[in-house]
């Protein structure tokens, strides 16, 4: 039977998942709004995947039967998805996001939430005494959908952008898009799902989705930071010992968290510098942003952390007080 996908969230990373799901024959329902909207319904989305510099492969999605263009749920009637991804920014209003799909999410819907700052479901792997705090600032809704146990981590290992309404350049794939169930109920539709991500892009095993979800929130936070800080893509971060040194110091104290709470690291600091900087022709999300004078998203991400350290009472000291000072720099962007 055919799958039934919603993909909340037109930009670069939900456009090219649309492209690995329609050559699983999934039925897409791609969710997109303003200029994206008009131009995709219009002329269809186009994505160019490259290495660096050189072009792998070309995809063109048109609005038909299996690919419905939409700028409104309210379009959709009478559906149950089977997979519902929600690759919006952060800075969106996750509450309301959730509000407007709870009608479509069945028995067997899994939803996959953003993965670019710290999730609210995260703080399940917490110690007791931490979780019970968590949770007391939990939203209705979310806590609805956890007891459902239909959430999925995702983490996002590509460099992606939007060149122009309806046209995406996926720059370089590092690890693409591991995947994992948040309980454990839902693996064979996980497993699933991920078969099918991998008819075009890698789509790794994940250990352990918390610490996976939790690298990538620190992983963007460090990266963009300090690509900020000193205005430079990674190509010029790569040769900057001293972006590396304060990029380093980063992910090194944002690693005790996981420590604390006996989860395991699987990738060293110097590992996920190195990955991540293999990617020579890319500019860090929030700085492609600020370039372009739009909104960036550091606020929400560095929040997420700030409310995860209150509840376990640790510091970040370093992290802190580089967020201060970038901050200080781009006020009116964030």
């Amino acid at each position: 039977m055919q799958k039934k996908t919603l993909i909340y969230g037109g930009g670069a990373i939900g456009s090219f998942m649309a492209a690995c799901l329609r050559k699983s024959n999934h039925k897409i329902f791609f969710m997109s709004k303003k200029k994206n909207y008009y131009q995709i319904k219009n002329n269809g989305l186009r994505i160019d995947v490259y290495n660096n510099e050189i072009l792998l492969k070309k995809y063109l999605l048109t609005d038909n039967k299996n690919f419905i263009v939409i700028n409104s749920l309210k379009k959709i009637k009478n559906i149950k998805f089977d997979n519902i991804f929600i690759t919006t920014k952060i800075t969106e209003n996750l509450k309301q996001i959730f509000n407007k799909i709870d009608s479509y999410i069945g028995k067997k819907t899994i939803v996959i939430t953003p993965c670019t700052s710290i999730p609210f479901w995260w703080y399940l792997c917490l110690n007791k005494k931490f979780r019970k705090k968590a949770k007391e600032k939990l939203d209705k809704i979310f806590q609805k959908n956890l007891n459902k146990k239909n959430l999925v981590g995702m983490t996002m290992w590509l460099s992606a952008k939007i060149t122009n309404p309806g046209c995406i350049r996926v720059n370089h794939i590092q690890r693409g898009f591991p995947i994992k169930e948040v309980f454990s109920k839902k693996k064979k539709l996980v497993d699933s799902l991920r078969n099918d991500i991998k008819k075009v892009c890698i789509s790794p095993k994940v250990k352990n989705i918390f610490s996976e979800i939790y690298i990538k929130s620190l992983n963007s936070l460090a990266f963009n930071l300090i690509a900020l800080k000193f205005l430079q893509n990674n190509k010029k971060l790569k040769g900057n010992h001293r972006a590396r040194q304060e990029i380093l110091k980063i992910l090194v104290e944002g690693d005790r968290i996981l420590q604390l709470n006996n989860i395991k690291v699987y990738q060293t600091p110097i590992s996920r510098i190195s990955q991540t900087l293999k990617s020579t022709s890319h500019t860090m999300s929030m700085l492609y942003s600020l370039k372009n004078k739009k909104k960036i998203e550091l606020k929400k991400l560095w929040l997420s952390f700030e409310s995860l350290i209150k509840i376990i009472n640790l510091k970040m000291n370093f992290t802190k007080k580089t967020y201060i000072e970038v901050k200080k720099k781009i006020n009116e962007f964030i």
